[in-house]
């Protein structure tokens, strides 16, 4: 009997010691999905394979010329990917256009090629090249409001969260921006980005004027009218007419919306939008999400709409976002699969909600329901909550459908993300409306803009699941008459760049006029413009 109960005891110590390690091993996870970085993620890792982290040759400038502004001397650089690790001449830091007119300058009398960048959230190279000389536009922030004309004039390397802090305190927001307010305004402009703001939908549309300095130093100022060839291409010519200097935009008043969800099966979306959004002008801001829950996989979608409503008390000034360790937590805890992506998806239908920053009902004195937000707090969001200190990256692609081709375009996602077992994160529809303005227009209609969230670990067997998984949705999307945007990876074939978009060679025909010794460049130039 005593041999029996020491056994016993044994097996329940040896039982509870297990059960104290899974949950020791447990809390440590869960505390790394939740920890903020302590610093930039760094990653040696580099696909698709390249001699690009071979440094090159250095240059000996001319003794005469003015020393520039470097923040970096050779080495290497990256983009957002964090794959795409690259050796560089050098990093000028700009805070005036006299740097930029310099470093132009340095960059002809020494053979070297320039690219200009901001935030480098870019996924494709398209704000370095190899051996080039990086312009770091971030010093290049000053804003100036006409708050009575509603224009704001603001240079090139500012960044979004700095634009709308200035327009809030003057009762005032943006009108088109990216979703993220992390990007530099130029970056923004480079690549004509949208959000969730569907009116206009690109930015493109909201701009007055802007500056931009050609490859040989000439400052020219272009607007719809003026220079309108140059203006129709630099908007969205990702950095290869010109150096941007600075902008002028279009504002809007801030003011308060209702927000309401509504859950719609993704076939019905287009219906729905068309029938509750499409030409009602109250509606100010909408966006969409669809399940990646495997209950509901992309099957089940959200639409969040945000309707104007009667609102007398004072709007309430910008916040910063409160939540980031528990939505960095969630996102984290969804890369490892299907529970992770199922208690997302339930979290986001439950909790957030309560979450969201909404104005409480007896401040609001409004009889609707529904949570109220001002404008510029749902437009302001770094979503610092996606960076984290995991060895991975998240990686964006993006496509551009017509309304009624949603349908058979998530049908084909699904088919291909099931077929190459890709790490699908998230799907969110915004609203892009047909381009008039810019010279290689991604929107050829109006479309819904389905933005993929992919994750992959620094190795080669994911990459090439990746790489596979956008030249398969490349073909998707072009079987429905849509497009794909040009930011992120360069895994499509000059064959798919073509049928999307026709007008490319146009563009690079256009390039060699302004820019006719091709100091300006990139890594999507270099590999399909030369």
């Amino acid at each position: 009997m005593s041999a029996f109960s020491t056994k016993r005891r044994t097996l329940l110590l040896s039982l509870a010691s297990a059960i104290a390690a899974s949950l020791v091993v447990t809390v440590r996870k869960l505390v790394q999905y939740a920890a903020a970085p302590v610093g930039e993620k760094e990653s040696d890792f580099v696909f698709p394979p390249s001699t690009d982290q071979t440094p090159p040759t250095r240059i000996a400038p001319r003794p005469a010329y003015p020393a520039l502004p470097f923040e970096q001397r050779g080495g290497f650089i990256n983009d957002a990917s964090y794959l795409n690790r690259t050796a560089v001449y050098g990093v000028v830091k700009v805070t005036s256009e006299a740097d930029v007119a310099n470093a132009l300058q340095f960059a002809r009398e020494n053979g070297l090629k320039v690219t200009a960048a901001g935030q480098r959230h870019s996924m494709g190279g398209q704000t370095f090249v190899k051996g080039g000389l990086v312009l770091d536009m971030r010093g290049l922030n000053r804003i100036t409001l006409d708050k009575a004309k509603k224009i704001v004039n603001v240079q090139s390397g500012t960044v979004w969260a700095d634009v709308q802090r200035v327009l809030d305190g003057e009762g005032l927001s943006v009108k088109a921006m990216q979703s993220i307010n992390i990007f530099s305004v130029g970056g923004t402009l480079s690549v004509n980005a949208h959000g969730i703001a569907h009116r206009p939908g690109p930015i493109a549309p909201t701009v007055r004027a802007l500056r931009v300095m050609l490859s040989n130093g000439d400052v020219m100022t272009a607007t719809p009218t003026l220079n309108a060839e140059l203006f129709r291409h630099v908007l969205g010519g990702y950095g290869l007419f010109g150096v941007i200097l600075d902008v002028d935009l279009d504002v809007a008043d801030n003011e308060m919306y209702v927000r309401r969800t509504s859950y719609v099966d993704y076939r019905e979306f287009a219906d729905y939008y068309k029938q509750h959004v499409d030409g009602n002008d109250a509606v100010g801001l909408v966006y969409g999400r669809v399940s990646v829950s495997p209950a509901t996989y992309l099957r089940e979608t959200a639409i969040h709409v945000y309707e104007r409503t009667g609102y007398s008390g004072r709007i309430p000034p910008l916040t910063a976002h409160t939540h980031d360790a528990l939505e960095r937590l969630v996102i984290n805890f969804s890369k490892t699969g299907g529970l992770g992506r199922r208690v997302r998806w339930a979290l986001e239908k439950s909790l957030e909600p309560r979450l969201h920053a909404c104005v409480p009902r007896n401040q609001a004195m409004t009889p609707k329901d529904g949570c109220l937000v001002s404008r510029n707090q749902e437009m302001y969001d770094s979503m610092h909550y996606l960076e984290n200190r995991l060895r991975d990256t998240d990686i964006l692609q993006e496509y551009f459908v017509p309304y009624d081709k949603m349908g058979a375009f998530v049908d084909g996602l699904r088919t291909v993300v099931q077929r190459t077992a890709a790490n699908l994160l998230n799907v969110t529809i915004r609203v892009v409306h047909k381009d008039n303005v810019t010279a290689l227009p991604y929107a050829k209609q109006d479309m819904f803009a389905l933005v993929l969230y992919f994750n992959q670990r620094f190795n080669e067997a994911e990459s090439l699941v990746l790489q596979q998984t956008t030249r398969d949705l490349i073909d998707v999307v072009l079987g429905v008459g849509g497009t794909y945007y040009l930011p992120y990876q360069l895994f499509y074939s000059p064959e798919q760049l073509r049928r999307a978009y026709p007008e490319i060679d146009g563009c690079f025909a256009a390039k060699r006029k302004y820019d006719p010794i091709s100091l300006l460049t990139n890594k999507f130039h270099h590999k399909y413009g030369t």
